[in-house]
């Protein structure tokens, strides 16, 4: 049975993953690397964590110190591109009027970002978070879970509100993301795909849907039997 839900935050609340892929081409252009075009960096980077991003692009023997300087300076970048960007830093359609259901109707929700404190706290500000969930119950990549494709982070999530994540939907827009609501035994796993072009995945992380925006979220509540008995305006 389905009690709660658990989301994913970059890409799948906030569209950012245009900004994650021009913050790491600014910064693999001023550190003189190669720079990755925008499907590898989408493959083979977004969804991770910057320290085990970093740590395969420096190598395992390059001390923590510097991974985290280099994690600390794209995000650096990438926050910079979101305050140049207002047509684009916001919420996706719909997630607010969601979060105000969730709340209204006593559903347990949480976030599981694999964004370090930093943005965590700057997505908390400006987007106001804590309207519906305060910042503790947030499960971000403060370097005490394996990062995804790993499941800690939705494990970890759904013990936070009390639940298994059996007992969640899951809402991802990455590969690795997928990978990690499946490992951890999510309920339903509905994919984020903002332009609503449908993608292949793997057997391994076969979604259960998707969906291009939030807009329609009680159609997908009742699905999974949600909204039974709950406030449906």
């Amino acid at each position: 049975m389905i009690k709660g839900v658990l989301f994913d935050f970059n890409g799948t609340l906030f569209f950012d993953s245009d900004l994650h892929i021009l913050a790491f081409q600014r910064f693999f252009e001023k550190n003189g690397l190669e720079v990755l075009d925008a499907d590898a960096i989408a493959a083979l980077i977004l969804g991770r964590t910057n320290t085990d991003i970093f740590t395969d692009i420096a190598g395992r023997d390059v001390g923590a110190e510097r991974i985290d300087a280099m994690g600390l300076e794209k995000e650096a970048y990438y926050r910079e591109m979101c305050l140049e960007r207002p047509e684009i830093f916001k919420l996706a359609d719909g997630v607010c009027e969601m979060f105000d259901w969730l709340v209204q109707n006593g559903i347990p929700f949480n976030i599981a970002t694999g964004s370090g404190i930093e943005n965590v706290e700057f997505y908390y500000d400006k987007f106001e978070l804590g309207r519906w969930l305060p910042f503790e119950k947030i499960v971000y990549n403060d370097k005490t879970l394996r990062g995804k494709p790993e499941p800690d982070f939705y494990i970890e999530a759904a013990r936070r509100i009390g639940l298994e994540v059996g007992e969640c939907i899951v809402f991802e827009d990455a590969v690795s993301g997928f990978k990690s609501a499946r490992r951890a035994g999510a309920g339903a796993l509905l994919a984020v795909v903002p332009d609503g072009l449908g993608f292949s995945v793997s057997e391994e992380v076969a979604v259960d849907g998707e969906i291009k925006d939030f807009k329609d979220y009680i159609s997908v509540f009742q699905k999974y039997g949600l909204c039974k008995g709950k406030d449906q305006n």
